[in-house]
This record gives structure tokens, C-alpha cells and sequence, in this order.
């Protein structure tokens, strides 16, 4: 039984939460190749946060705020360049970094990347989906064999869900889908009952607290063995989520001098 504190703690999801938090410490999928093209931006909200996708030069996917950070124009009116995504209103261009690119003879070194503040989130794109690591620092290696076989799945297909993430996980306990695992902190990976199916993996990836996008994948040739037994949820999610609560309570270790 989920008492509502914690409900109101897992499915809280917005910059700042801790769940939030947690979420953002893992790759989490974005949007799927197809729908983004190499000519147009594509908007999507992840975790309450209003973004804009677009290929730069090379055909990768950056990831950033997607309100101009000069007059807060709506970024899905720009022109995408080989160098990044150009607002219509005063010009400004924008890299996949978020940083507004100067050029000029003007400028000493002929060129110059402006940082204002743009919220910006790196991507790897693989086996038909985009993926992005929206915490700060360094994202870690994209080593979970989803993000980095391309020839790991077949069948994909995405939905938008008009309820929050963690309903469809209590769902999939309630049902006792057969051999389902529970990966922190939003992916579900599980095998069909009838004999001889496919296994599948469903990422629910939060919209913001009341909506999300399911995104699943029917595996070739990878059985269920990641994670924990979906029916630990719940005791799985509320202890990593009890860890970043208490790493923001400990205060920071002085540097030593040598």
C-alpha cells in the first residue's frame, strides 16, 4: 500500500524533486528518430521542462531550452542550420550546446560561443530512439545493452499516456506479468505469457505529474534478466530516491591541499 506522502514523492517529477533528481541520473529516451527530421525542430516536455529537438550539421540530435533565451520566442519557429537552430525574431543561433554562436570580424578569434543560459542536455540516438542525460555534470557511459546494441529489438512504437508514470508500473505489478523486472528508476522489462513471444522493455518517461509517454521496445533475443522483481518497486524506488535526499542533506567534503 502507498501511503499519499509517498505517491506525492514518487510521481513528483519536476527540476528540483527528488524523484526528479533521480531520474535525470539516467539516460532516458526522448523522442524516436523517425519523427525528428534533419530540416525541422520537434518539441517535447520531459519532466515538466519544455524542449526543443533538432539535428545539427553531422544529423545528431541536440537537446535544448526551447524558449530563445533573448525574448523567450518559441523555438519551434526556427531555422535549423548546419551549426545549430537560429530564432527567427532577432537571429540569434544556437548550438547544440544551448550557446549562442558570434562570428564577425569584429571578434579577435573570428568566432565565439556565448553561454546564456540556455538549458541544453546532450543526446546519443540508437536503435531508432533518442536518448538524453538531463542531470548536471558528465553523463556516465550509455552501457545498458538497450541504448547500445542497435540490433537489439524490434518492434517499437511510442504512446502518450494521459496518467502519471507510476501508474502504469503498479498496472504491470497488479497484472503479474510474467518474469517482469523492475530497472530504476521507469523501465520495465518483462516477457509476454503466451509461449514463444517476445520479450519487451517499456520505458515511462514522465511528461510532467499527471502524464507520460510509454515507450516500447519488443526485445530480439534479450530475456528479462535486468534489475529487480517488479513486485520490489516500490522499496527499490523509495531507497534510491532516500539516497539523493540524503546526499543533498550532507554538507560538502572540504578539498584537501597537498
Amino acid at each position: 500500500m502507498i501511503t499519499q506522502e509517498e505517491n506525492n514523492l514518487f510521481t513528483q517529477t519536476g527540476k528540483g524533486t527528488p524523484c526528479g533528481e533521480l531520474m535525470r541520473r539516467y539516460w532516458q529516451p526522448a523522442a524516436l528518430s523517425e519523427e525528428l527530421t534533419v530540416d525541422k525542430p520537434l518539441p517535447v516536455q520531459l519532466f515538466g521542462e519544455e524542449l526543443i529537438l533538432f539535428r545539427d550539421g553531422a544529423g545528431k540530435p541536440a537537446l535544448i531550452g526551447r524558449y530563445c533565451a533573448h525574448q523567450g520566442v518559441d523555438m519551434i519557429y526556427g531555422r535549423v542550420e548546419d551549426d545549430g537552430l537560429r530564432c527567427m525574431y532577432h537571429g540569434w543561433l544556437f548550438d547544440n550546446c544551448g550557446k549562442v554562436v558570434l562570428r564577425g570580424d569584429w571578434l579577435p578569434e573570428k568566432e565565439r560561443r556565448w553561454d546564456v543560459g540556455q538549458a541544453a542536455y546532450p543526446c546519443v540516438e540508437n536503435g531508432g530512439i533518442i536518448f538524453t542525460y538531463m542531470a548536471p555534470g558528465d553523463p556516465p557511459p550509455s552501457e545498458h545493452e538497450l541504448l547500445t546494441t542497435p540490433k537489439a529489438h524490434g518492434g517499437l512504437t511510442k504512446v502518450v499516456r494521459e496518467e502519471n508514470y507510476l501508474q502504469r508500473i503498479v498496472e504491470a505489478h497488479e497484472q503479474t506479468v510474467n518474469r517482469a523486472r523492475y530497472v530504476l528508476p521507469n523501465l520495465v522489462i518483462g516477457q509476454n505469457a503466451a509461449a514463444g513471444d517476445e520479450n519487451w522493455a517499456r520505458w515511462h518517461v514522465p511528461v510532467d505529474d499527471i502524464s507520460h509517454i510509454e515507450f516500447e521496445l519488443q526485445l530480439n533475443n534479450m530475456g528479462p534478466n535486468r534489475g529487480e522483481p517488479l513486485d520490489v518497486w516500490q522499496q527499490t524506488l523509495l531507497k534510491a530516491i532516500e539516497k539523493i535526499q540524503n546526499e543533498r542533506q550532507s554538507p560538502p567534503v572540504p578539498a584537501t591541499k597537498n
